[in-house]
C-alpha cells in the first residue's frame, strides 16, 4: 500500500452532533471534542509523505451527499474511519454506502467495537481493514507496507474468511508518535459549556491502571505518557496554530502520576503561559498542595468520576473512595476557583434507594458546580459486562445493549427527576455558579434547556463533553 498518495480521514456523518472516541461515543448537543485519534493517524501518514485531508462531518455539520461529493473532488487511495459505540450500527451502515459509490477506495476502519468485534464488523460492513486496539503502528506498518499479509494486528476477509493476522500490541512510549496534526482542525467548530474558545484538545496519556469494573479504557490499562516539556510543546502548537484559550487533557485520568502533573503545573507557570484548562481525575489522586498549584496554572475545571456518594455501590464497582474526606476536599477547594463536574450512574441492578440517596447527598454537600446523573451501560469487554450478561439484551448489528428488566429505566427516570430538582433546582447551586453563568450567560439558555428536556423526557444530560454511561473519568 505504499504506492498511496491520497488518505481521507472521515468522521463520518451521522443525523445527531455526535463526538466519537475509541473508549467512548455519545450525543453530544451541547459541546463537541475534535477527532483527536483520526489527526493522529493523519500525522503518521504525513510521516510517510503522503497527502492527507481531515473531513470532519459532524463538526462542519456535512451530510451523507456532501461527503460523497467531497470525496469525487480528493479522489482519495484510502479512506480511514473511527466506529462509535451507539451509532456503530448508523456508521456501519454508512461506510457500506461509501463503498459502493466507491468501491475501488480501500477502507480502513477502527474503534473499540471494531476491535472487540472484527470479524462482524468485517461481514456487516464493506471496510477492507479493520485495525484491532491502539491503531497508530498498526496503521503505520499498513500504510507503507507493500503486502498487507505481512502486517500484523490487522484483520481482513479473504475469499468469505476471516483472518485475524498477529494481534496487536501496546505502544511503549507516546514519545516516539508524531505530535497529532492539529492543523488539520478547523478550531473554532470544538467547544464545552462555560468555557473560552477557540478550544483544543491533548490526549497526554493512554490508558488506566484502575480496575472499575464497569469501565472502557481508551487502549488498557498499561500507561504510556508524553513528558511535561512535550506537552508544552503540544499547548504550544495549539496556541500557535488556532489561538486556543482553553486546553482539554483529555486523558482517562490525568492526575494518575503526581510527579508529573506538578512538572506540567511548574512549567506553564514558569514559562507563563496564560491558559485555561480542564481535565479528567480521581478524588483519589488530589490532595489540598496539588489542587492549589494546578489553580496557580490555569486549571478551571476538574471532572470527577464520583459514580456514587455510598461505599457499598463503590465497592461493588470496584472503585473505592474516602467518601467524607471526598467531600471534605471538595469544600475546602472552592476557594481555589477551580470547578468541579461530577459524573453519577444510575440504573444499576444492585443499588437501593437509600444509596441513591447517598449520591444526592454528596452532590448537594461536596460543593460541585455541575452533575450528570446518566444510566450505566455494560459494555463488552469489561467485567460488569461479563457479571451481569445474562440480564442483558446485547447485539453489535443490529446494534442493541440494554437492561432485560425495564422496570430499570423506569426506575433510573424518577431517581434522574428527582436528582437534578435536588442539585439544580436550589438556592445553593445558583450562588455558587453565578460568576460562571453571568461571565457565559449566553450559553446558560441551553444548558437549562437541556437540562429541563432531561428532566420531562428521556434525554440524557451530558456535562462537559463526556457521558458517563460509556466512560469519562475513572
Amino acid at each position: 500500500m505504499n504506492t498511496t498518495e491520497k488518505i481521507l480521514f472521515l468522521n463520518l456523518p451521522h443525523v445527531d452532533q455526535i463526538t466519537r472516541r475509541y473508549m467512548c461515543s455519545y450525543d453530544s448537543p451541547e459541546s463537541l471534542l475534535p477527532p483527536l485519534e483520526l489527526i493522529s493517524l493523519a500525522a503518521i501518514a504525513r510521516e510517510q509523505n503522503l497527502e492527507v485531508k481531515l473531513i470532519d462531518a459532524i463538526a462542519e455539520k456535512r451530510d451523507e451527499k456532501q461527503i460523497i461529493a467531497s470525496i469525487k473532488q480528493y479522489q482519495p487511495n484510502i479512506i480511514t474511519t473511527i466506529t462509535g459505540f451507539e451509532c456503530y450500527q448508523e456508521d456501519i451502515d454508512c461506510i457500506n454506502r461509501l463503498k459502493v459509490e466507491f468501491p475501488a477506495i480501500t477502507f480502513i476502519t477502527f474503534g473499540y467495537y471494531a476491535t472487540e468485534f472484527p470479524e462482524e464488523t468485517l461481514r456487516h460492513s464493506d471496510s477492507d481493514f479493520v485495525i484491532s486496539g491502539e491503531p497508530d503502528l498498526i496503521f503505520n506498518h499498513l500504510v507503507q507496507s507493500e503486502d498487507y499479509k505481512t502486517v500484523e494486528g490487522i484483520c481482513y476477509m479473504e475469499d468469505g474468511k476471516f483472518i485475524k493476522q498477529g494481534k496487536s500490541e501496546r505502544i511503549q512510549s507516546m514519545s516516539k508518535l508524531p505530535m497529532p496534526a492539529y492543523d488539520l482542525l478547523k478550531a473554532n467548530l470544538y467547544y464545552e459549556p462555560f468555557v473560552d474558545k477557540p478550544y483544543g484538545m491533548i490526549q497526554t496519556m493512554r490508558g488506566c491502571p484502575y480496575q472499575c469494573n464497569y469501565c472502557v479504557k481508551s487502549f488498557g490499562s498499561f500507561t504510556s505518557s508524553l513528558t511535561a516539556d512535550e506537552i508544552i510543546e503540544h499547548i504550544q502548537t495549539w496556541i500557535s496554530l488556532h489561538q486556543v484559550k482553553t486546553i482539554r487533557f483529555i486523558d482517562d485520568t490525568f492526575t494518575l502520576n503526581r510527579k508529573r502533573v506538578v512538572s506540567i503545573c511548574n512549567r506553564l507557570i514558569e514559562d507563563q503561559i496564560k491558559i485555561s484548562w480542564m481535565c479528567l481525575s480521581r478524588l483519589d489522586n488530589l490532595d489540598d498542595e496539588l489542587l492549589a498549584l494546578m489553580a496557580q496554572a490555569g486549571c478551571k475545571r476538574i471532572y470527577l468520576g464520583i459514580e456514587s456518594g455510598s461505599v457499598t455501590i463503590l465497592e461493588k464497582l470496584n472503585k473505592k473512595m474516602d467518601i467524607l474526606a471526598s467531600i471534605e476536599l471538595l469544600k475546602r477547594s472552592q476557594k481555589l476557583g477551580i470547578e468541579f463536574a461530577g459524573f453519577f450512574l444510575g440504573c444499576l441492578p444492585f443499588e437501593s434507594d437509600s444509596e441513591f440517596k447517598e449520591s444526592i447527598h454528596f452532590a448537594q454537600n461536596s460543593n460541585i458546580n455541575f452533575a450528570s446523573y446518566n444510566p450505566m451501560t455494560p459494555y463488552p469487554g469489561t467485567s460488569f459486562f461479563t457479571q451481569f450478561k445474562e440480564q442483558i439484551n446485547f447485539s453489535i448489528y443490529p446494534y442493541q445493549n440494554e437492561w432485560k428488566d425495564k422496570n430499570m429505566y423506569t426506575i433510573f427516570e424518577k431517581q434522574k427527576k428527582q436528582f437534578y430538582k435536588k442539585f439544580y433546582f436550589r438556592f445553593r447551586f445558583i450562588s455558587l455558579n453565578r460568576k460562571i453563568l453571568l461571565k457565559y450567560i449566553q450559553h446558560a439558555p441551553l444548558m437549562g434547556y437541556k437540562l429541563i428536556q432531561s428532566f420531562l423526557f428521556k434525554n440524557k444530560f451530558v456535562i462537559g463533553g463526556i457521558k458517563k454511561t460509556t466512560n469519562g473519568s475513572h
